[in-house]
C-alpha cells in the first residue's frame, strides 16, 4: 500500500514540477530550435558522393585495390598537380595532403567493384566540378598504374620469352615453366589492350552536409529533454536549499 502511495505522490510530484516549470521548458525548447536553426542556415558545408566502378579484373591482376590506391597519398599528390577544381591546390605538399585526407574518402565493401567517394567542401560549385573531374583524374591515374605495371611485366616476359626461342624449340618442347610464361605474356598483352576503362562512372550527387529537417526535429526532442532536465533540478535545488534551512533553525 505504502509503494502504491509513494508511486502515486510520485507521479503527482512530476506532473506538478512540470505543469509549474511548463514555460520554461517551452522557452529551453525555443532556444535550443532557434540556435539549431540558426546554425543550420549558417552552415555553408557540402558534401559530393561520387559512385564509380571499379574493374577488379584488371585492378587485381597489377595488385591495385581502388578503394585503397584512390586514398593513397600518391594518388592526393596526382590530384595536386593534375585538378583544375580544386581551390587548395597551392597549399604546401604537406598542408594539402592532411587536409584531403579528411576532405576526400573511398570506401568499398569486399568483392564489391562499386566505390564510393565522398568529398566534402564549403563551396558548393567545387563540390559538383569535383565530382565531375574526380572519375577523370582516378581513371588517368589507375590507368597510368596500369600501363607501367604491364610494360615492365611484358618486357621482362618477352625476354624471357626471347632466351627460350634461342634455345629450345617451344613448339616441341612441353614443360610447365614454358607454357606458364607463355600463357602470361598472353594474357597481359590481353590486359593492356582491354578497351574497358579501369574505373568507370556510375553517377554523383552534391547537397549539404547537414539534413536540415533531421537537425532541427533532433533540436526539438533535445530542447524538451534538456528544459525537463533543468526544471527538476531546479525544483530539486530550491527544496534542499528550504531544507538546509530548516535545519540549521532547529
Amino acid at each position: 500500500m505504502d509503494n502504491k502511495n509513494s508511486q502515486a505522490i510520485d507521479a503527482n510530484m512530476i506532473i506538478k514540477i512540470l505543469y509549474k516549470d511548463k514555460a520554461l521548458i517551452a522557452l529551453t525548447t525555443i532556444l535550443i530550435v532557434i540556435l539549431s536553426t540558426i546554425f543550420v542556415f549558417v552552415n555553408k558545408s557540402f558534401k559530393s558522393e561520387i559512385i564509380l566502378y571499379g574493374n577488379d579484373k584488371v585492378l587485381t591482376e597489377i595488385g591495385e585495390n581502388s578503394q585503397f590506391s584512390l586514398s593513397s597519398f600518391d594518388f592526393y599528390s596526382y590530384l595536386k598537380k593534375n585538378s583544375k577544381t580544386l581551390r587548395n591546390v597551392n597549399l604546401p605538399d604537406d598542408k594539402f595532403l592532411k587536409e584531403m585526407t579528411t576532405k576526400l574518402t573511398a570506401q568499398s565493401e569486399t568483392n564489391d567493384p562499386m566505390v564510393k567517394v565522398k568529398f566534402s567542401t564549403n563551396n558548393k560549385s567545387e563540390g559538383e566540378n569535383f565530382a565531375k573531374e574526380y572519375p577523370i583524374l582516378a581513371q588517368n591515374y589507375l590507368l597510368e598504374r596500369k600501363n607501367k605495371f604491364l610494360d615492365s611485366q611484358i618486357k621482362l616476359l618477352e625476354q624471357q620469352y626471347s632466351f627460350l626461342t634461342k634455345n629450345v624449340d617451344i613448339r616441341t618442347t612441353k614443360d610447365s615453366l614454358t607454357d606458364t610464361l607463355v600463357s602470361r605474356l598472353a594474357y597481359y598483352r590481353l590486359l593492356k589492350n582491354d578497351p574497358n576503362p579501369v574505373v568507370k562512372y556510375i553517377n554523383s550527387t552534391t547537397k549539404p552536409s547537414l539534413n536540415k529537417k533531421l537537425v532541427i526535429a533532433g533540436s526539438l526532442f533535445l530542447g524538451i529533454f534538456l528544459g525537463i532536465l533543468i526544471a527538476f533540478m531546479k525544483e530539486f535545488s530550491t527544496t534542499l536549499d528550504w531544507d538546509d534551512i530548516k535545519k540549521r533553525k532547529n
